[in-house]
């Protein structure tokens, strides 16, 4: 298990999403996404340590959606992935920015973000803390995979938290 990142400061700032996100959203999914099966920013920190994989959205210059697994870590409070600059999801999110994600293990958890990309190239300070994350995954460095790999922040702007057993979230 690695060491959380997330400072009390990004943690609330997290909760804060979370909480807004709950609230603007519609009554449906107000219903799913209950008050009783909600998980906190400390509990979706907690369970979301070291790489994970999910399904993430972007749409292509027809404006159609698509959809497809890739790597992504939590640091910091914020959703990294991790791919080639010429891949097709990077030149799709040069042009529209907007990213919806979601890591789900069945229904116990599920967390859904949407957002916008932002791109961190390996020149940027902040890529080898990232990179050491994959290198923990994998034992090895994102940069091996190529000279044009990056690493997209997802700056959400809704993120909601779901499990139909949050108890088994710890959150300590």
């Amino acid at each position: 298990m690695r060491t959380v990142y997330e400072t009390e400061a990004e943690l609330d700032e997290l909760q804060r999403l979370l909480d807004a996100s709950n609230e603007r959203s519609g009554a449906h999914v107000r219903s799913i996404f209950s008050a009783d099966k909600r998980l906190s920013a400390r509990q979706v920190s907690r369970h979301l340590q070291g790489v994970r994989q999910v399904a993430a959205a972007a749409v292509n210059r027809r404006g159609e959606p698509r959809v497809a697994p890739i790597d992504a870590v939590l640091y910091h409070g914020k959703f990294y992935l991790s791919t080639d600059a010429t891949s097709l999801r990077a030149r799709s999110l040069s042009r529209n920015p907007a990213v919806s994600l979601t890591y789900f293990e069945g229904a116990d958890p599920m967390i859904v973000v949407n957002g916008r990309a932002a791109f961190i190239r390996k020149n940027d300070p902040g890529f080898p803390a990232l990179d050491s994350e994959w290198e923990r995954a994998y034992g090895t460095s994102i940069l091996e995979l190529g000279s044009t790999v990056l690493f997209i922040r997802v700056d959400a702007s809704q993120m909601l938290a779901f499990a139909m057993h949050p108890e088994r979230f710890p959150d300590a």
